[in-house]
């Protein structure tokens, strides 16, 4: 079975969240998760109650839980603000003993993009941590095509990239893209389902808050997971269905759903 992890940007304060990283850990503990991946507006939540990063590690510890992602770490874009996120970042994710750190590119031409993701390889070498690389439709690096010309170009030792079925859903050459790619340009893959997209949806709007639990919405969730394993991949699977839906119900059973309804795809 992939080792799979639940990410917590449903409950981060980007999206309005309380960023409670002790409870959710304690919920995607009990609900058979072997990892947590937090995101670093949780992170700053936590610390900004006076607790510590050495505090966060032992509070997984303590639930039995691991930690291989910190999701939201930057927006690559080469600029000083980019980089001071991605250095906190950096120091977030050895304080947990991760090993990826989620990016995304908001460069506006492939050149800059390259050059962005370049700069953060660098910083981020020799510290034992991968930057996985998410392209998404809502963003300049919008293909899974072009993350892996720049993680060829760079690397696979401190770059990889990122494959989310959500935005895989919307690559016109997604599936033949995926199915040629080199097993060690992938980093990990996170996996959701979508809900029917209403006439005149936002993408932005539809990735952020209508995501579904896996097998409950339109994306082809058994189609995806089964490439991956056919192609040998056995890495992380991390979990990330953003559903405002469920921002205000118990954690406990947004945890349970989340892995009753993935494990299946991945056992």
């Amino acid at each position: 079975m992939n080792p799979l992890s639940l990410n917590t940007f449903n409950g981060s304060p980007w999206v309005g969240g309380a960023g409670d990283l002790g409870r959710w850990a304690d919920a995607a503990a009990a609900a058979g998760f072997a990892l947590l991946g937090p995101d670093c507006p949780s992170i700053d939540a936590w610390l900004a109650t006076g607790r510590t990063m050495a505090g966060l590690s032992r509070r997984l510890r303590d639930a039995g839980i691991g930690c291989e992602i910190v999701g939201v770490c930057a927006m690559l874009d080469g600029s000083a603000q980019q980089r001071a996120a991605l250095a906190q970042a950096t120091r977030h994710a050895q304080a947990l003993g991760a090993n990826f750190l989620q990016v995304n590119v908001s460069a506006p031409d492939a050149a800059a993009r390259l050059a962005a993701v370049e700069q953060a390889a660098t910083a981020v070498a020799g510290t034992g941590l991968r930057l996985a690389l998410e392209s998404m439709p809502i963003t300049p690096l919008c293909t899974l095509a072009e993350t892996l010309a720049i993680v060829t170009s760079i690397g696979t030792d401190t770059v990889g990239a990122l494959v989310d079925n959500w935005h895989h859903a919307h690559d016109p050459q997604g599936w033949e893209t995926l199915a040629d790619a080199p097993l060690d340009a992938i980093a990990y893959v996170e996996f959701d389902d979508a809900q029917p997209a209403p006439a005149n949806a936002s993408l932005d709007d539809e990735t952020m808050h209508r995501r579904a639990f896996p097998g409950t919405g339109v994306l082809e969730c058994a189609r995806f997971a089964s490439l991956c394993r056919a192609r040998g991949y056995n890495g992380v699977v991390s979990v990330e269905v953003l559903d405002r839906a469920w921002r205000d119900r118990p954690l406990s059973e947004f945890a349970d759903t989340c892995f009753a309804t993935t494990r299946p795809y991945w056992a």
